[in-house]
């Protein structure tokens, strides 16, 4: 055996003596299961190559190159897909996709988009129920800003009878009867890393920011009926069968709680080949978001982590282990991340407010602990910091844990990373090669919020990307439901567009290249994987999205409009708009 390179750079395994086509001709054992011809397809590699062809073989690319090279592979069994001339771009990967089991945090009023609209909807649900019945549900940030989210007196005057319990991201609303249930009074004191909002008299207002203070009120609520493990596994299947429509062929699951796995298990078990690889992030809560007493939160998470008897990479190619996920801050919707200078107190809810810094859900003592514990059980870190304080001692902290106990090519990782970090961190990040999972479309979802806590040039670089990789900083791209649509993240990071219309902070735009590879190639590094999915190249899976118009030259501003049409894994194809 030899190797012959034929245009492109493309290699070909074939008998010494023997044409390409001869050689399949004589082992059809060796014919590719199918080819694909006449398209543009974008092989992510190293060149960013664009290519006529494919060949793919037992769910394997076996060759790439000109259409009539592909061709003389293929033999009388081997199945022919014309692509018509459409772009074809290695399958989505994205970095951060909840996927939940079902359980319900209140009934899904995201396309409630007004107060009138939730107005109606409250008081048409308040006619449904027995007095005395909590009525819950959850809103989108856009639709209900700070200046605009409902307070008691507003909710009182539609729904006096029953407790009633918004929640919009990192902030739940009650009305009176909903603070009574909790036992929220004017003396309960804000818990820590929580608050309760309160008037100019100190009198509640209904609003309570972060987990610590929602806890108050989630430990009165019913308890909810419980799902048998067949309708969980229906629920899971049927979102996960979703994200082929929007050309995902693999994503990343963060904060799947250790006892949740079996469902993810049992589901890929059924029916994994109609699904997305996927990577499952397990979910610690050592910090003040679970625990008043930190130091038994950091005990319970060791214990949880030691109880395991697996650590990240335990899987296989559709379904993996990957980080450890823990919040060390607060939230962008809020917003209450951490950092370093204090808010902007003349707008947003802290208006008129003492100084401001945003909160600590985990102590640095506490991460530290557990983060320690954790890669030294092997387990790769990927840590919740948004605000520049918070990255600041995380990677700090990974810094110490590394120097403590060295190991090889941990890829540590931070999702978000929302608010420049300083330029010392950012050089630390690079060297230690700590990774960055960014959800661009935050920008599009909730930048134009940033003003409640950023100022000047703050603001303008608010979701940093391209500073991060002008800083040797690798990155990935995933939504983290802002929304879940992968082409809206490839035209955030292009666009830096929010909205409302406006642009924020062009200086921070990548190009259409760059987003790409951080969407594909990108995630996929992160999660070990880049020598077998990221890119279309000999040897790695044939997972591709085939897209109705061409990425690299339509105008960018349309980028979130180009229609997926087909979703391919492992050569099959899984979904087609046809």
């Amino acid at each position: 055996m030899r190797r012959l390179v034929p245009v492109f750079g493309i290699v070909l395994v074939v008998a010494i003596g023997f044409t390409v086509r001869a050689r399949a001709q004589l082992d059809n054992l060796q014919a590719p299961d199918v080819i694909f011809v006449q398209g543009k397809i974008v092989t992510v590699d190293s060149n960013f190559e664009v290519v006529e062809a494919v060949a793919v073989k037992e769910g394997r690319i076996v060759a790439l190159g000109k259409n009539q090279q592909i061709r003389s592979l293929a033999s009388a069994a081997t199945r022919v897909v014309d692509l018509g001339g459409k772009t074809v771009l290695p399958g989505f990967n994205d970095n951060h996709i909840h996927i939940s089991t079902g359980a319900s945090r209140g009934e899904d009023w995201k396309a409630i988009r007004s107060l009138e609209a939730l107005s109606a909807a409250l008081m048409k649900k308040a006619g449904t129920l027995p007095d005395g019945e909590w009525i819950r549900a959850v809103l989108t940030r856009p639709y209900f800003p700070n200046d605009i989210a409902p307070d008691r007196f507003w909710l009182d005057q539609r729904v006096p009878d029953h407790p009633v319990a918004l929640t919009r991201g990192h902030l739940m609303m009650l009305n009176s009867e909903g603070l009574k249930r909790a036992q929220i009074t004017r003396s309960t004191p804000d818990p820590e890393g929580g608050w309760i909002i309160r008037d100019e008299t100190g009198e509640p207002t209904g609003q309570l920011f972060e987990d610590p203070a929602k806890r108050l009120v989630r430990r009165h609520f019913p308890p909810q009926p419980s799902l048998d493990d067949e309708q969980v596994l229906m629920n899971l299947r049927d979102k996960l069968r979703q994200l082929t429509r929007l050309g995902y062929t693999s994503f990343n699951l963060p904060g799947l709680r250790p006892w949740e796995l079996r469902y993810m298990q049992e589901v890929y078990r059924r029916w994994g080949e109609q699904f997305p690889r996927v990577t499952i992030q397990l979910r610690l809560y050592p910090g003040h978001d679970e625990h008043d007493d930190v130091e038994e939160g950091a005990r319970e998470a060791i214990a949880h982590l030691e109880g395991l008897g697996f650590h990240t990479g335990f899987g296989n190619d559709r379904i993996k282990i990957g980080a450890i996920k823990m919040s060390v801050d607060g939230g962008l919707s809020a917003p209450t991340f951490w950092t370093k200078v204090p808010y902007d107190t003349t707008t947003g809810w802290r208006e008129g407010k003492p100084e401001f810094y945003g909160v600590v859900r985990i102590p640095e003592q506490t991460l530290y602990q557990v983060a320690k514990r954790a890669h030294q059980l092997g387990w790769q870190l990927g840590i919740h910091t948004i605000g520049d304080a918070a990255v600041e001692m995380t990677v700090n902290v990974i810094e110490r844990v590394l120097k403590e106990s060295p190991r090889e090519d941990p890829r540590h990782y931070l999702h978000h990373v929302s608010v420049m970090p300083p330029s010392e961190t950012l050089r630390k990040m690079a060297e230690l090669e700590i990774i960055v999972s960014s959800q661009p479309a935050f920008m599009y979802w909730l930048g134009p919020f940033a003003v409640e806590a950023l100022q000047g040039e703050r603001e303008q670089t608010n979701n940093p990307q391209k500073s991060l990789l002008n800083s040797g900083i690798r990155m990935s791209y995933g939504t983290d439901g802002a929304p879940t649509d992968p082409r809206v993240e490839l035209w955030s990071a292009v666009m830096r567009k929010g909205w409302d219309g406006k642009i924020y902070g062009p200086g921070e735009r990548v190009s259409v290249e760059e987003a790409i590879r951080a969407i594909t190639m990108g995630t996929a590094y992160m999660n070990f994987d880049e020598k077998k999915k990221g890119s279309l190249e000999v040897g790695k899976f044939a997972d591709m999205v085939v897209l109705g118009e061409d990425i690299l030259t339509i105008d960018p501003d349309r980028i979130k409009d180009i229609p997926v049409e087909m979703t391919i894994i492992g050569g099959e194809t899984v979904y087609s708009s046809e």
